[in-house]
């Protein structure tokens, strides 16, 4: 059956290559289609559809990426070449499960020896064949040499190894944010949160009468932890606060900074707070202290909370803080000109510019003295189906909706963060329960000027409110 496999395939090769004249792109397509379906059905690859039809578009792009580099240098004239070619790319998927699964334990090197070779060949034969011409056979064949010689093992690694597999899909961005992504990290957690006993710890979550923030207060309370909610609605936080009996409702706007005071002069000693609260108003509006809104409750109110706790000693021994930022923040540079201002205030890039703006601060934080007897982090917790994120971003909610993580998937980190028996890494940026860069190039990362201007800033806020 292999044999036929074999056979049939090299017979499309050579149909493609000898009768390009007769085909076109979409008929090609067709073909091509019609040779990986029928490979999928009768020889049941040992990957998920999903895995096989990714691995088909990425050979199409890889011999895009070869071919195209061949035309521009003038490797191969251009005449020569039919775009028909590029079909021959993603039928050579159907080789890599039970034919090529024989050379994985192959060392790397002579894998790419002997993709090199079989590179160079299908080019050599091409050359015989008179359906490519060339400037100088000798670069073309050295080039697929070298093309094939670091492409083929790579490959092939990729396709068997699920580790190689997700580091691919986390890089893609949408596999990795995405429901998939999680489902797939999950199966790396090693702690079940509903082992964790928290009883007798104090826990407090902002913005937790919905959302993530209500999924890490249910899951805190069923550890045996006691936990008070914020959030601004009274209705829907006395709701919320029936669903456990460990589970305390009290209103707070954190964009007011005087409610926020009188709360720390009330609560008793916590030992585990996320600060989860957000939101995105339309237009730009500030609160009684002249800041903007989004900027006055989810970076100054946050850091104006942790800091009259601490000054207060309501901070229990080795007490953790979690801030919740967003993935959004990753293609934001820090702009503190806007930050405090709401100068050309769009609610997207204002909600973006907060959360690079936490998670900078976390990184300073971590570096004080006043804070070394204490943990704090941040994270990101994915894409998630919230329910202001359907009214905030419609154009792309519309087109991953049905991605998204739920509620209960974004907040795994969070709660995992605040009830993990392992040690964390102060300042860190945390994603899926690992640590990851908060920044997508060295360009994004905030200057020293920037990062003290910013400290100094929401201390004189701060200060003007404690002292």
């Amino acid at each position: 059956m292999v044999l036929a496999k074999i056979a049939l395939l090299q017979g499309a090769w050579f149909l493609i290559v000898l009768k390009s004249v007769y085909f076109r792109p979409l008929l090609t397509l067709i073909f091509c289609l019609f040779i990986l379906s029928l490979n999928y059905v009768l020889f049941k690859p040992r990957v998920s559809k999903k895995k096989y039809v990714l691995f088909s578009l990425l050979f199409t792009c890889a011999g895009a990426v070869l071919d195209g580099g061949l035309i521009a240098f003038d490797i191969v004239k251009s005449s020569s070449y039919s775009l028909t070619y590029l079909g021959l790319w993603p039928i050579f998927v159907c080789y890599y499960d039970d034919i090529f699964k024989k050379f994985l334990n192959v060392k790397s090197v002579y894998l790419g020896l002997l993709g090199g070779a079989g590179g160079a060949m299908a080019y050599w034969s091409c050359l015989q064949l008179n359906a490519l011409s060339s400037s100088n056979e000798l670069v073309l064949l050295g080039a697929t040499f070298a093309y094939w010689f670091i492409f083929f093992p790579g490959s092939l690694h990729m396709y068997h190894e699920t580790s190689l597999w997700g580091k691919f899909l986390d890089k893609t961005i949408l596999f990795s944010f995405d429901k998939t992504g999680f489902n797939r990290h999950k199966n790396h957690f090693e702690e079940a949160l509903d082992d964790i006993n928290l009883e007798g710890k104090q826990a407090l979550v902002t913005g937790g009468t919905s959302g993530i923030g209500a999924e890490v207060g249910l899951s805190l309370a069923q550890q045996g932890a006691s936990v008070t909610v914020t959030g601004r609605s009274k209705d829907k936080g006395r709701r919320f606060g029936d669903k456990h009996q460990k589970l305390k409702f009290i209103s707070l706007d954190m964009a007011d900074w005087n409610a926020i005071e009188e709360f720390c002069e009330n609560t008793p000693p916590l030992d585990l707070i996320a600060l989860n609260a957000g939101g995105m108003p339309k237009e730009v509006t500030f609160n009684d202290e002249g800041v903007e809104f989004q900027c006055a409750s989810q970076l100054v109110g946050h850091y104006l909370l942790i800091e009259a706790l601490r000054r207060k000693g309501k901070l229990g021994k080795g007490a953790r803080v979690v801030w919740v930022s967003s993935g959004g923040m990753y293609l934001k540079k820090l702009d503190l000109d806007k930050l405090f201002s709401g100068k050309d205030y769009d609610k997207v890039d204002t909600y973006a510019n907060v959360k690079r703006a936490q998670v900078t601060l976390v990184e300073e934080l971590a570096k004080s003295s006043e804070w070394k007897a204490f943990t704090m982090v941040s994270m990101h917790p994915g894409w998630v189906d919230t329910g202001g994120l359907e009214e905030a971003l419609p154009r792309f909610y519309k087109l991953i909706g049905n991605r998204l993580r739920s509620a209960s998937q974004g907040a795994d980190t969070v709660s995992w963060i605040l009830a993990t028996k392992t040690d964390l890494v102060d300042g860190k940026f945390y994603f899926d329960r690992n640590t990851v860069s908060p920044y997508i190039s060295n360009s994004y990362k905030p200057s020293k000027k920037q990062r003290e201007q910013l400290v100094n800033r929401l201390k004189s806020y701060v200060d003007s409110k404690l002292n």
